[in-house]
């Protein structure tokens, strides 16, 4: 985990996403999941984008997953996240159409930041209430 941020910036929660949002807060990756068809989806909805059913739940996930594109942000859109910083597109070990974004946990000019890197998912609490956190990932760095 990282140090929270200062960011005055909380989500926009609705019916929807509370439960996602709520995950976050307690440092936990969930996606809503099919009861029909088993279909993993984000952003969260009320009907299952595989099959049309308004059968799911929420399923934990492995956190993990592979570097699809990035860009680096050379500008400072909110006060208390300092330029340059790196948002990745992470497709989820989940399922293949399952692709996440985030904030990279590390040097906007990392030589390891490339497509198809393997990442795995940490959180960043945000200041202030309701308690809310914000997605951050880091590369999986091969020990062999």
């Amino acid at each position: 985990m990282t140090e929270p941020s200062n960011s005055p910036r909380h989500p926009a929660v609705d019916r929807d996403s509370a439960a996602w949002w709520a995950a976050l807060a307690r440092h936990e990756l969930v996606f809503q999941r099919c009861g029909e068809c088993a279909t993993w989806r984000w952003p969260a909805r009320a009907m299952c984008n595989g099959c049309g059913s308004f059968g799911w739940g929420w399923s934990p996930a492995s956190g993990r997953g592979v570097i699809t594109s990035w860009i680096v942000n050379h500008h400072s859109f909110l006060p208390g996240v300092p330029a340059p910083y790196v948002v990745l597109s992470v497709r989820m070990d989940e399922q293949a159409d399952l692709v996440l974004p985030g904030a990279y946990d590390g040097p906007h000019d990392d030589p390891a930041l490339e497509i198809g890197a393997p990442v795995r998912v940490g959180f960043s609490d945000l200041l202030g209430e309701p308690p809310a956190a914000l997605l951050r990932w880091s590369i999986i760095h091969s020990t062999a």
